[in-house]
């Protein structure tokens, strides 16, 4: 019998609250991230036309899902971001609705102490793992990478990394040892006071013992906070990020900095390969000084070479 009144009750305020004039929808917070879109293009065309275009949704500023759209092969990729004790612990991604890759994060009073990457094939069967290794000591994090074709043995080692961070969870050292070409990297990277990245500077330990400056990477920031940056630490920590930064696409031209860098990149200046190639970063703000669009081009002896956006929405 109670069940039936509280059903009755419940109906009534649903009848009274659709029977007024106005209804008070509720509120959404203002200026509150929604949508994050990356594009790149094709530069043959003139104007450029997009070649794919990924749009993640938002929600608190963490990354719940994706869907992207390669305009030339008509590949459709999807992802999920799932969280656990407020921590990202999962990433399914998808091609054409069939599972491709599943990333698995692992915690130890809130250290990343693992980092798991199974890639599965067409048809539906896992085809290689990479795992990551975390060690933290006082002043110094140790991780290992190694690869296993069952999940279960991981014996071909990749690389191991020394990784350093300030207190301002800034990463200032990092030293890869790589086990196939039996060699050592490392780079130092400085920071202006508000934790945006001013340069990198990259190295390669020689059979003698010397070190030799391979290249620099120097950048400049606007006044504006870097969104990207914003979203990419709520989805992973400003931490944790910075132990999974070199898991990245090293390419040059990625301009990776912009993943960390506290204010929105201004200018990009690399001596890779004897200054190859100019880089070009177009911001676009809106009324209340948010950046909400960025553009970047690679430019070799005046010709576009690369160009990708980031585009950020506001409710």
């Amino acid at each position: 019998m109670k069940k039936s009144v509280l059903i009755i009750i419940l109906f009534a305020l649903i009848s009274f609250s659709c029977s007024n004039e106005s209804i008070n929808e509720p509120e959404m917070p203002e200026n509150e991230l929604t949508n994050y879109i990356y594009k790149t293009y094709n530069v043959s065309n003139t104007p450029n036309t997009v070649i794919d275009s990924t749009n993640y949704q938002i929600d608190n500023d963490r990354i719940t899902s994706s869907s992207g759209l390669n305009l030339e092969t008509l590949t459709q990729l999807t992802s999920n971001y799932n969280y656990a004790n407020n921590r990202i612990n999962e990433i399914q991604s998808f091609s054409n609705g069939l599972l491709t890759r599943i990333q698995s994060f692992t915690y130890n009073d809130g250290d990343l102490v693992e980092y798991l990457s199974e890639s599965i094939n067409s048809q539906g069967q896992s085809s290689s793992f990479q795992k990551h290794v975390f060690t933290h000591t006082t002043d110094t994090i140790f991780s290992s990478w190694t690869q296993s074709d069952d999940g279960v043995n991981f014996d071909i080692n990749v690389s191991d990394f020394k990784i350093v961070i300030d207190g301002n969870d800034n990463r200032t050292y990092f030293e890869a040892y790589d086990y196939f070409n039996d060699e050592i990297k490392f780079e130092i990277s400085t920071y202006n006071a508000n934790s945006s990245i001013i340069n990198e500077s990259k190295y390669m330990r020689l059979d003698n013992g010397n070190d030799v400056l391979s290249f620099e990477n120097n950048y400049t920031s606007t006044s504006s906070e870097n969104l990207f940056n914003r979203i990419n630490e709520a989805t992973f920590t400003r931490r944790n990020l910075m132990l999974l930064y070199h898991l990245q696409p090293n390419a040059v031209n990625n301009i990776n900095a912009k993943n960390i860098s506290k204010n929105a990149l201004m200018t990009f200046e690399s001596s890779f390969g004897n200054s190859f190639a100019d880089f070009e970063i177009l911001n676009t703000t809106d009324d209340v000084n948010n950046i909400i669009l960025s553009d970047f081009k690679t430019v070799i002896s005046g010709n576009v070479f690369t160009r990708f956006s980031q585009e950020f929405i506001f409710n």
